[in-house]
Order: structure tokens, then C-alpha cells, then sequence
């Protein structure tokens, strides 16, 4: 039988819920692997886990941004599975929480969190729920160890975290856990301290606690009193009952719904006799339809030939006019004639000037042509009206055989079919009312979860409270050391460090002044190659973690790492200013056989402890050791390629478009 002496915190799985598909990492215990090339998204799954647990932010690249809409996180706290509902586009949204895993999320109400300590939620804060299911005593740290009256800060998830998860950036940095702001620091060594029961007023603290969760159980108790007598008041049946209503009203669904099915085939086979009657409609619709479009097509026609043989007549008259002018003109030129406008004086003479050049000849040649075209076109609008009348004829006859058609159509309908349309009606009804029932059934089993829920909590704060007394006496009997508890994780850094193994491996402990590993007596911030910094900074959450499995801490045993090989050969070109080339040369750590020893450490890790505790890690590279993929392939959980490649998924947004 397992059993942890420290928080267990195990991830279950990640889900990212897309506009068209969902984006699905399970994890297990012991060790898991993400690897792939570089931008397929390896990282933001680490991201997105760290986002769910309440980071301010999320890694928005571009596929998730076009892609995702929310994620889901499942995670063992304490061998209770909870679901995590976050909004990847507003990290200032509530957090919801769902007692149950993800397949069983809507059997249970949700309840509230604020994301971090500016906005509570309904139901309080997520660190504040993370604490408290983890069995984490809420406290608060002193911002100033060494001052009597120092000021106090709030202990939160996020603090502990820090020695869970190492991004990319974190692995192998000198200035690990923010050594270069002073009071972050401060407060992360603190942090250290209470991670391992090191803190001067620990007993203190911890009565504190368990007076919070005597209060909360006792609140939690007058709560299911009264809604416990409410729902007796309400006559709410049991759990058991509504299970079995349930179960009863989808076997009545299911029946109804083959009835339905029994009557649409029914129908079907008896509507098929009246199959020519409703083709003879469609088709004579169907010619209905061609004759309102050459009738449509004549009028057209009909009315471009009235409005040219209008032009044509306008234009005869126009040339007519002209003819009389011409033929009317004065013969004498001395002659004298008013204008009809001005009353002014005219010569005949200027006035034959002027229109000389008219022709009386061409002139009523073109009008004798324009009155040949009018005709003509006189000829074709009678033909057009002829063809209209035509059309409009044979459309009402068409109409009218449509008609008694429907007609026909409508009393075979009434005789064969209404009874079973009447029949389908009921049936739906019943459907209707049957369907509200299993709604209802749902809210009362939510209720009823919500009851059960109250009692597994008191039940929870009820265990808690033991283990926290049991704590207490340990702590009163023998309080850790210093000394000792600084010494174990040295002594599993040592042991780590030298079945890699690092060139000169001596003087390896951890600082009593920072927590931070020390290497040949050097402070790790005083390590100049970032390749021996990465290996010395893995070895230090692994040891963190390994130490307590086997002690009471209050460490969760969760430990999530990116980028395991940087500077181990792998290193990107942007950290190559971040280290001393020459001095990673001079350890020798481009040996493969010092990358592929991290691995086997790691194995042979969770071969010795998972038979006896649940734990998990998570590593993400860019690749796998030589010759170790068979040897690994129970660990990975993910691996990506940028382009096409057997067993390999294009990236985590795996159906988008691909990269170039």
C-alpha cells in the first residue's frame, strides 16, 4: 500500500477545449515525458498546466489563440480528483472547480475561486482551496526573519509552487528563485523553511490551523443540518431513488424514441403509394416555374420593342416639323419676316442661310425609313402580346392541374397519414415531459451530491484536523533540525550529481544561508558553466522531491521541468550569453552519457519509491537520449514533429496549419 508522508498532488490530465476539436495530455504517475522539436507547443502544455494552478498568465501563441477556448485540469489532491475550469483569454475570470473528474463534471455544481489575492471569488480564493486540499496550513511568513516586529505576508500556492516547476528560462539561471530581488527572495526562503517544518513558530502555527478547521467543521455541520432538514421538509427522495428514477426514465426515452421510429417508417412505407402524385406536382411546379420565366422574358421584350417604336415615332414627328420649315421658307431673300419669339425682325435672306443645308429629298427618306421600322415593330409587339396571352394560358392550366393534384394529395394524407401524425404528436409530448423529468431528476441528484458533498468535506476537515494533531505531537516531541533536514536533501543532490557524474564532485550541500545547492564549496550563483547550473538545478527540485517522500513536509510531490539537456550540448543560441562556453567544454558535458544518466536516474527513481509513494514528474526536451526511445516509451506521454512523421503528432495544436 502506498502511503505519502508529505501532500500528494498528482496531474490526471490536461484538456484544452478548441473550437473544433479538444486537445487531450493524459499524465500518470512516476515519469512523464513531453519531446519534440522546437515551437510544437511542448512548453505551453507545462504553461497551461502552471495557468490552471493559478499563474497570472498563459503562453498565448497563435495556435492556441485561434484554436482554444477554455482548458480543463484533473488532478489528485489528497486521493480526492477535483477538475479545474479556467478562461485562457481572461485570467481575471472566476476559476471553477468541480468535485469529480472530468467525464463527471455535469453531475456537480462548480464552485467559484477568485484568481489570485485582488479578486475573491464566491467561494474564496484558489490558493486558499489548493492549501486547504492539499492539508497545507494557511499562515503567514515574516518578511523580515531576523526583526521581532517584522511585518507579515501571506503564504501562497504560488510560493510553493515555485519549487514544483522550472521553466525554461529557470533551468540552470544564476539568479534561480529570484536571488537578485532581495525581498522575493527572502520571502522564498521562508518559503523553504516552512516546506520543511523549519519555521522558529511552527507549532504555533499549526494550532492556528487546526482552530481554522475545527471552525470550518463546525460551520460545515450547521450547514448540512439545515440543509439536510430542508430537504427532509421537501420530502427529496434518496440518492438511491433518484438513480433508480433516472435509470427508469431513459429506458421510458429510449422506448419512446424506437416508438417514434416505429411510426416515421410507418409513414414512410405508406406515403410511398402517393411517391407518382407528389412527382407529378414537383414537376408540373417545375414547368409552372419555366413558363413564369418566358412569360417574364415577353414582357421584357415586348416593352424594350414599345419603348423603341415610341423613340421611332417621336423622331418622325421631330423630321416632319423640319420638312414643313423647309417647304414653308420665303422664295424672295429681300423679304421681311418677325421672329416668332422675339417679335424681332428677320431677313429671309439670313434665314435661307441658315438652313440651307437641310434636304427635303433626305429628310423624307428618313422618315419614310423610321415609319417601316415602326412597323415593323408594331408586327412584333403583336406577336409578343399574342405569345404573353399565350403563356398565361397555359400557366393557369398548369395551375389548375397542380390544384387537383394537392388536392388529391391532401385526401390520401388525411386517410393514411393524419392518424399517425397524431399518434407522432402524442408521442413527442410524452417525450417532452419525460425529458423535463430526467432534467429535474439531474438538479435533485446535484442537490443530493451537494448533501454528500458537505459530509465527505466534514469527513475530510475531520481527517485533516487528526493528521495536523498527529504533526503537532511530532513537531512537540522532535522539531526538525536545520541541520538534518539540509543535510538529507545534500545528501540526495551528492548521490544525484555523481551518477551523472560532474567532473570533481566534492563539497556538495545546501546553503544554510540561501537553501540553494553549493558545488566544490561554491554558491551555485558563483557557477559559471550554465551546463553544471542546469544539472545542479535539476538535481535540486528532484531532491526537494525525493526528500519528502520519505519525511513530512509540506512539499506537494509534484515536480515539472523545461528544459531538462539546456546547455547540455542542446543549448538554444539566445542562452549561449547566459553561460561560460569554455568552462561547459571543460566539464565535459557534452557527453551524451551525462544526458542519458539524468534519464536513468529518473528511472531508476520511480522503479525504487512508486510501490511505496505516489508521485509524479514531468520533463519536457527536445529530444530523447540516444538509444533510449524503446526504454522510454511507457514515459512519453507526447511527441511532436514539425513536419509529417510516423507516431508523431504535428504539435500540440495538432490541426493547425502547418508550420513552414
Amino acid at each position: 500500500m502506498k502511503t505519502n508522508l508529505s501532500p500528494k498532488m498528482i496531474i490526471n490530465k490536461l484538456i484544452l477545449i478548441g473550437r473544433d476539436k479538444n486537445y487531450i495530455v493524459p499524465f500518470s504517475s512516476g515519469l512523464n515525458i513531453i519531446f519534440g522539436d522546437s515551437d510544437t507547443g511542448k512548453s505551453s502544455i507545462l504553461n497551461l498546466i502552471d495557468y490552471l494552478l493559478g499563474a497570472s498568465e498563459v503562453n498565448m501563441y497563435d495556435e492556441i489563440e485561434m484554436h482554444g477556448q477554455y482548458a480543463l485540469l484533473e488532478i489528485n489532491l489528497n486521493d480526492q480528483v477535483y477538475t479545474i475550469k479556467r478562461d485562457i483569454f481572461d485570467s481575471n475570470a472566476y476559476i471553477e472547480i468541480f468535485k469529480a473528474p472530468v467525464d463527471q463534471i455535469n453531475q456537480v455544481f462548480p464552485k467559484e475561486y477568485g484568481p489570485h489575492s485582488r479578486k475573491e471569488g464566491p467561494s474564496g480564493y484558489l490558493s486558499e482551496f489548493l492549501l486547504e486540499s492539499l492539508n497545507i496550513p494557511r499562515v503567514k511568513l515574516k518578511q523580515a526573519p531576523s526583526k521581532v516586529d517584522s511585518k507579515m505576508s501571506t503564504l501562497s500556492f504560488r510560493d510553493i509552487f515555485k519549487f514544483c516547476y522550472m521553466d525554461q528560462d529557470e533551468v540552470g539561471n544564476k539568479d534561480i528563485l529570484d536571488q537578485k530581488n532581495h525581498s522575493v527572495f527572502v520571502k522564498n526562503k521562508e518559503t523553504f523553511k516552512f516546506l520543511h517544518h523549519l519555521l522558529d513558530d511552527k507549532i504555533t502555527l499549526l494550532q492556528e490551523e487546526i482552530g481554522e478547521k475545527n471552525r470550518a467543521k463546525q460551520s460545515i455541520i450547521q450547514q448540512f443540518t439545515i440543509v439536510s432538514s430542508f430537504l427532509r421538509e421537501a420530502r427529496l427522495e434518496s440518492m438511491e431513488s433518484l438513480e433508480d428514477k433516472f435509470t427508469q426514465l431513459k429506458e421510458a426515452l429510449q422506448t419512446v424514441d424506437l416508438e417514434i421510429l416505429d411510426i416515421t417508417q410507418s409513414m414512410k412505407a405508406n406515403s410511398e403509394q402517393d411517391e407518382e402524385i407528389r412527382k407529378l406536382v414537383i414537376d408540373k411546379q417545375g414547368q409552372q416555374d419555366n413558363l413564369s420565366m418566358s412569360r417574364m422574358y415577353k414582357e421584357t421584350q415586348m416593352d424594350q420593342n414599345l419603348r423603341l417604336k415610341k423613340d421611332y415615332l417621336q423622331d418622325i414627328d421631330k423630321l416632319t416639323a423640319s420638312l414643313e420649315v423647309i417647304r414653308k421658307m420665303p422664295k424672295n431673300e429681300s423679304h421681311h419676316i418677325n421672329c416668332p419669339i422675339c417679335d424681332s425682325e428677320l431677313k429671309a435672306a439670313k434665314f435661307n442661310e441658315i438652313f440651307s443645308h437641310y434636304d427635303s429629298t433626305s429628310i423624307e427618306q428618313e422618315i419614310k425609313s423610321l415609319k417601316n421600322r415602326a412597323k415593323e415593330l408594331t408586327a412584333l409587339i403583336e406577336q409578343d402580346r399574342e405569345e404573353i396571352l399565350k403563356l398565361i394560358s397555359e400557366a393557369d392550366t398548369v395551375q389548375d392541374e397542380i390544384r387537383r393534384a394537392k388536392e388529391l394529395l391532401d385526401i390520401k394524407t388525411q386517410d393514411f397519414v393524419s392518424p399517425f401524425i397524431a399518434q407522432r404528436d402524442i408521442l413527442l409530448r410524452r417525450r417532452g415531459e419525460i425529458t423535463e423529468e430526467i432534467k429535474r431528476v439531474e438538479y435533485l441528484k446535484k442537490l443530493r451530491n451537494q448533501v454528500n458533498d458537505l459530509t465527505k468535506r466534514s469527513d475530510q476537515l475531520a481527517n485533516q484536523i487528526e493528521e495536523l494533531n498527529s504533526q503537532l505531537e511530532i513537531l512537540a516531541a522532535s522539531a526538525p533540525s536545520v541541520d538534518g533536514v539540509l543535510g538529507g536533501i545534500g545528501d540526495i543532490l551528492n548521490d544525484f550529481l555523481r551518477k551523472i557524474p560532474i567532473r570533481n564532485a566534492y563539497g556538495i550541500s545546501i546553503s544554510k544561508n540561501t537553501f540553494l545547492p553549493v558545488v566544490r564549496d561554491k554558491d551555485y550563483s558563483k557557477l559559471t558553466s550554465g551546463g553544471l547550473r542546469t544539472l545542479v538545478s535539476v538535481g535540486y527540485l528532484i531532491s526537494i522531491l525525493r526528500n519528502s517522500l520519505g519525511s513530512q513536509t509540506n512539499f506537494p510531490s509534484l515536480v515539472m521541468i523545461d528544459t531538462v539537456g539546456k546547455y547540455i550540448g542542446k543549448t538554444k543560441p539566445k542562452y549561449l550569453s547566459l553561460t561560460n562556453q569554455a568552462e561547459d567544454r571543460a566539464e565535459g558535458l557534452s557527453d551524451p552519457l551525462k544526458y542519458k544518466n539524468i534519464y536513468d536516474y529518473l528511472i531508476s527513481m520511480c522503479e525504487d519509491l512508486l510501490s511505496k509513494h505516489d508521485f509524479q514528474i514531468i520533463v519536457v526536451d527536445n529530444d530523447l537520449p540516444e538509444n533510449m526511445e524503446e526504454q522510454l516509451e511507457d514515459n512519453v506521454v507526447k511527441k511532436f514533429s514539425a513536419v509529417p512523421r510516423e507516431g508523431y503528432e504535428i504539435g500540440f495544436i495538432d490541426n493547425a496549419t502547418q508550420r513552414a
